[in-house]
């Protein structure tokens, strides 16, 4: 068999273990000198160190020694104060180490430079000596050649060097204050005898007078009477699932202290002593390196640093709440008096221990109802609610540690998170940018949770991923969230965040819940004042467009007026308005000036409104249904979705969100115009910023279609109105030149009785025209009137026969009466005459060659309104002639015509037919017209009669029919 060579250890890294050795064998910092001095002379070749120790008050370096080239000089011991950017300041700060090639030539060093000069230092390394990321001091070390810097080997060593000597300075600090402790106090002390210990550590703990006095007093008891190196006792955190020593007593100083070890322990790392100490067993190890048990606590003898270990359990009930050790750095076999004594002391702790916990949980309360009450408090008394906010993003970063706050409220717009508050204030007047929206996990998980959610460490998180570009901007590596409304939607979020992983605690959830749920009251009030402020302007807009619409007759005004309401009710840079008339295909822009240039339209460009796709989808959409989508005739589009066509006239080049809808008061009237909303890219539209809109637009539409049809209206009554004056004036001149030739012919038959009695006929029919014309001339010169005549049924019916005999003989009809019955009419025959006349006339063009037309009377009676018996006379014509079905539909609904849309009742027959049926109306009569179901066309006119007391029927001279 071979034996194992022991590897070779170079001499760099021998002398580096030496070094260390002799640092934490020292007791006193000034014993720290003479061994980095060697090691820096004998390992590294340097001539320069030295060691100075951060004084955080007065931010001076003081020094503690060291060697120069020059041997023993007084600046060893000076003290450098740390000018706020100096270099020094920025390596305690940056807590990294950095190398100068020569420190008498760095302007940023001050008194070091000056020394450096005196004493010839070149190449320098500057390292910071940090325990727990606290500064507690700096290392120099240097030569007198330029450039001269560790490398390779020798960094590596210094920096394992400098990383020991931070725990060593800690200890050989805290060693310091220790024994600063007055001798008269040490010498109070009680000497304990071994009589009774029991009773002395129950006179000690009587003596205190709270439980962490208590706690301090039994361990200075025990670990006096028992004189282990060290007496720790470990308690569960109540925050997180962990042992924390929470209190240790020192005896004599020893090499390493543990104090530099780790401080807590989870249950896991216990193990088998785990299940030890909750069966109530003490735990005895007096030698870890040949330990067997399955119950020795390795991993916590390995933290503490020793080799013989006593452990025994605090517990309450069988809940182990803690644990109390003996501790020795060398083996040492446990007697059962020191088991004894430790057991009873363990048990003393448990009985306080309830108490304990009631005391944390009633401080944590107090905190918390503190904080609240103090933000309430603010709430109610402070008029500035950025002030109140800060106040509590101040407060509640001391006491979380944390570095950031932010308070976010939730936009139902963007469905992002604007930042309303966050701590420390943003630089200049910017605030942070909002918080991305969330997936549909995380809202659910933020909605339905009732206490803050906690992320350690949120590089391993996949919850509110969403926001890790944001926060890995901010360097936030763990946060806690809470909703201000817990268990119902969303309004805003309190995110508290620190830059490192951490463990929060429920305490620290509970405040931020409680905090969150507070502030909540502010940012729903803000909500609140924030929508009631834009409510109020859309208000505003709102009223003051209506009044301007309503003030405006003219059409052309009334568009321009019209865009500039919704202009600044939508705040946006561009209102247009293509328009054109009834039955026109080409549209014209109306637009005010655009607020900006880049959002300019083409306004002399005639569009074809049917083949612009923007356009024709707006009129499309003006059809829709909008009892189930109030937004069915709104098209929402972006300027880069738009056919080139559209953009050639609506060419802004900063144009991105673009509406269009339809001005169309009904779907059954046409559209008088199609209106264009611009704004940038970015613009979200709200939904009371459309709902207003569309309000706005329907108001304009009525007023812009009331306004055309008045101005139509107005443009036909001066036409018919002028019309009716010039007719009316020549018929007066005809009529007197046919009544002075009446006159003539009348004198000159008188004068000649053998005139031809055929002229004395034509003579007296002559007369009886003229006196028939004489009412038209004296009673209905500008509105109808009823007059009084008296003829048989069959004479009217003669005399509008023989008005169509030259179209019966034209198109040799074939026209019949069918039922006369004998009857006097008694009304305004005339008015009659020319309805019935309008009806076969409408029949004979209709009908084809050698047709047939049937007329067809009938007298009826019946229970009329009021249940009296009522009498009409039916007349009705059929015929076979051929009727557009676009006629009848528009006959059928006079009362809903759009008068400004064109009509087949703009012109013969149907002008004609509208006015029979107009006059119908104002008569009283009823005149129906549609096609049987035998292919023949019907026109049914139903006259009400009067039964007279002379026995005859008469014409109703009642109000028209409903």
């Amino acid at each position: 068999m071979t034996s194992a060579k022991s590897p070779k250890v170079s001499p760099p890294l021998a002398a580096l273990v030496n070094t260390i050795k002799q640092l934490q064998q020292q007791e006193q910092i000034g014993g720290l000198i003479a061994p980095l001095v060697s090691f820096a002379q004998e390992a590294l070749g340097m001539s320069f160190l030295w060691l100075g120790l951060y004084n955080e008050g007065s931010k001076q370096l003081i020094g503690q020694g060291g060697t120069t080239p020059l041997g023993d000089h007084p600046f060893l011991k000076q003290k450098l104060t740390l000018a706020a950017g100096s270099l020094l300041d920025q390596v305690l700060m940056n807590r990294k180490p950095i190398s100068l090639p020569s420190l008498k030539e760095e302007p940023r060093l001050g008194e070091l430079r000056e020394a450096a000069t005196r004493l010839g230092i070149e190449g320098t390394a500057i390292y910071p000596i940090v325990r727990h990321r606290q500064p507690l001091g700096i290392l120099i070390i240097g030569s007198t050649t330029w450039g001269d810097t560790l490398r390779g080997d020798d960094l590596a060593h210094m920096s394992l060097l400098v990383s020991t000597l931070g725990p060593e300075l800690e200890r050989l600090t805290a060693t310091k204050a220790t024994k600063a402790v007055p001798e008269a106090k040490q010498a109070a002390a009680p000497t304990i005898t071994s009589d009774d210990p029991i009773r002395h550590l129950l006179q000690e703990a009587s003596r205190a007078n709270s439980f962490g006095q208590r706690i301090e007093a039994l361990l200075l008891a025990v670990h006096q009477f028992s004189q282990p190196q060290r007496t720790s006792l470990f308690w569960r955190d109540l925050e997180q699932p962990l042992y924390r020593r929470r209190s240790y007593t020192v005896g004599k100083p020893q090499g390493r202290e543990s104090q530099r070890q780790p401080l807590a322990i989870t249950q896991q790392e216990l193990a088998g002593c785990y299940t030890a100490f909750a069966s109530g067993q003490i735990v005895s190890v007096s030698d870890s390196q040949s330990v067997v048990s399955a119950t020795a606590p390795l991993r916590l003898m390995q933290m503490l640093n020793c080799r013989a270990l006593l452990a025994t359990p605090i517990l309450v009930g069988t809940d182990v709440v803690g644990f109390l050790t003996f501790e020795r750095n060398e083996p040492y076999p446990w007697n059962d008096n020191e088991k004894k004594l430790l057991q009873v002391t363990a048990e003393l702790l448990a009985l306080a221990a309830p108490t304990e916990r009631l005391e944390h949980l009633l401080a944590q309360t107090r905190h918390a109802q503190s904080l609240a009450s103090e933000l309430a408090q603010a709430i109610c008394e402070e008029q500035d609610w950025r002030r109140v906010l800060h106040r509590a993003g101040e407060k509640l970063a001391a006491d979380l540690g944390a570095q950031w706050v932010f308070l976010l409220t939730y936009n139902s717009l963007t469905q992002a998170f604007d930042v309303l508050f966050q701590y420390p204030a943003p630089r200049g007047r910017d605030r942070h940018p909002p918080f991305p929206p969330l997936p549909k996990m995380d809202w659910q998980l933020l909605e339905t949770a009732t206490t803050a959610i906690a992320l350690e460490d949120y590089s391993n998180e996949l919850r509110l991923y969403s926001w890790r570009e944001v926060l890995s901007k901010l360097n936030i590596q763990s946060l806690l969230v809470a909703t201000t409304t817990p268990g119902h939607s969303l309004e805003a979020l309190l995110l508290a965040g620190r830059t490192e992983p951490t463990v929060w605690g429920k305490s620290q959830q509970t405040l931020v819940q409680e905090v969150a749920r507070i502030l909540g009251l502010i940012s729903h009030q803000w909500q609140l004042q924030n929508t009631n402020t834009q409510q109020e302007q859309v208000r505003s807009a709102m009223l003051a467009g209506l009044r301007a619409l309503q003030r405006t007759q003219n059409l052309e005004r009334l568009e321009m007026t019209g865009l500039q309401q919704l202009m600044n009710l939508m705040q946006v840079p561009l209102v247009a308005l293509v328009t054109w008339r009834p039955g026109q295909t080409v549209g014209s822009i109306v637009a005010p000036p655009p607020s900006h240039p880049k959002f300019a339209i083409r306004n002399d460009t005639e569009i074809a409104i049917y083949e612009d796709p923007l356009i024709h989808s707006a009129l499309m959409a003006s059809q829709a249904d909008v009892s189930g989508n109030p937004y069915a005739w709104l098209i929402q589009t972006t300027a880069a979705e738009l056919d080139p066509r559209t953009r050639e006239w609506l060419s802004g080049p900063d144009m991105g969100q673009i509406l269009a809808i339809a001005l169309r008061t009904d779907p059954e009237y046409e559209p008088s115009g199609v209106l264009i909303v611009a704004d940038r890219r970015d613009r979200l539209w709200s939904t009371l910023h459309l709902e207003a809109f569309i309000t706005l637009v329907n108001h304009l539409a009525w007023a812009h279609r009331s306004t055309s049809l008045i101005q139509m209206l107005t443009q036909g009554w001066q036409t018919l109105e002028t019309l009716n004056w010039y007719k009316h004036r020549r018929l007066e001149q005809v009529y007197g030149q046919l009544a002075s030739l009446c006159n003539q012919l009348t004198q000159w038959v008188q004068q000649h009785p053998e005139a031809d009695s055929l002229l004395r006929r034509l003579g007296t029919l002559l007369q009886t025209q003229l006196e028939s014309l004489h009412p038209l001339l004296s009673h209905e010169v500008w509105q109808l009137d009823k007059a009084t005549q008296t003829a048989g049924l069959a004479v009217v019916l003669k005399r509008v026969m023989d008005r169509i005999e030259n179209w019966k003989q034209r198109k040799q009809l074939w026209i019949q009466v069918h039922n006369q019955p004998v009857l006097t009419l008694n009304g305004d025959l005339s008015k009659l005459e020319l309805i019935l006349y309008e009806l076969l006339l409408f029949a004979c063009q209709r009908s084809p060659s050698q047709g047939r037309i049937d007329i067809w009377c009938q007298q009826m009676e019946g229970m009329g309104q009021g249940g009296k018996m009522e009498s009409w006379l039916e007349l009705s014509i059929t015929d076979n002639g051929e009727v557009e079905p676009q006629l009848l539909i528009k006959l059928h609904q006079l009362e809903h015509l759009d008068w400004l849309a064109p009509s087949s009742l703009d012109q013969p027959p149907g002008r004609h037919l509208k006015i029979c049926c107009h006059l119908c109306q104002r008569l009283g009569y009823s005149l129906d017209m549609y096609k049987l179901e035998d292919g023949r066309f019907l026109s049914r006119l139903l006259i009400p009669l009067n039964n007279g007391d002379t026995g005859t029927f008469e014409l109703q001279s009642s109000q028209p029919r409903q």
